[in-house]
């Protein structure tokens, strides 16, 4: 009886939404994830100022392997908009969770170096 009634809960439990939030992992640091990690430019307005540091982007993965969202999270004012623009244009194998393509919830952290 019992496990008639779990496998019916697993059955029924993922299948009506397939809503981004509802097919999604945390995948932590991605950076060593990345098939192609485009390095942010550094711009001139941070270079003059002597900008540097780690500029954390938080970012979603679509199912496909591209980035969906990216935004800054912590890091220098002046270096974040390049590392956003840079981290919308990474790629990532598609992830696959009991088969199927999950979009992927993480951070890519740029280090910055005057």
């Amino acid at each position: 009886g019992d496990v008639d009634v779990m496998r019916r809960d697993v059955e029924v439990s993922p299948a009506p939404s397939p809503k981004l939030a509802d097919r999604s992992v945390s995948g932590g640091i991605l950076n060593g994830k990345a098939l192609v990690l485009p390095k942010p430019t550094y711009p001139a307005a941070a270079r003059a100022v002597r900008a540097s540091g780690a500029v954390s982007i938080s970012v979603i993965i679509e199912e496909g392997g591209s980035v969906a969202s990216a935004e800054p999270e912590s890091g220098h004012p002046l270096l974040r908009t390049a590392s956003r623009i840079a981290a919308c244009r990474a790629r990532f194998t598609p992830t696959l969770l009991e088969g199927k393509p999950v979009n992927v919830i993480g951070i890519i952290i740029y280090n910055f170096v005057p």
